[in-house]
């Protein structure tokens, strides 16, 4: 009677199993679902963000600053509504440069400086993100941080041209300190 029983439990659970992975199968498929929705979601708004942002470069050069001015700022919303998505793809650090130019021309180079700081670990070597962090961080006057964003530029590109004029202000600026 004993061995029936527990044949018959077994046989219940047996039944029971394909419903209870179909149930977790069906659960993990709705969480995967609203991620990719969200990475989905974050990836347009960072393509909304580089849209607005052309857009002000275009306004800029023809001299409009008004709507140049619009363009950095809704540039900046739309950055602010994708960081507040999660996303399965890992940040990628074009973004957040491209978020800190856009604070630089609405004149806000210390947001700017903490997009450039917050992009690096995603790309460690971006001469991008090193070279505008150090230009920001001078025209600051924190001459320690652009040294040693522009030293790490150097050392991993030693000929970009376009450091050399800031690498010289940097090194008599350092100079005038010491003395």
């Amino acid at each position: 009677m004993i061995s029936y029983l527990s044949s018959a439990a077994g046989s219940a659970m047996k039944g029971k199993s394909p419903l209870l992975i179909s149930v977790f199968f069906f659960i993990l498929f709705i969480g995967l679902s609203g991620f990719g929705l969200n990475s989905v979601g974050r990836r347009l708004k960072v393509s909304h963000m580089e849209a607005r942002f052309g857009a002000a470069e275009s306004a800029l050069r023809q001299g409009q600053m008004q709507v140049a001015g619009r363009g950095y700022r809704g540039g900046l919303e739309a950055w602010h509504q994708a960081l507040e998505l999660g996303c399965y793809y890992p940040d990628i650090s074009g973004e957040y440069l491209l978020a800190g130019n856009c604070y630089q021309q609405q004149r806000q180079p210390r947001a700017a400086i903490k997009c450039y700081e917050e992009g690096l670990p995603c790309d460690p070597v971006s001469i991008s993100l090193l070279t505008t962090l150090g230009g920001c961080a001078f025209r600051l006057g924190d001459y320690e941080k652009a040294f040693a964003a522009l030293q790490k530029s150097r050392s991993i590109y030693p000929l970009k041209k376009e450091v050399r004029p800031l690498w010289k202000k940097l090194r008599l600026e350092t100079r005038g300190e010491k003395r």
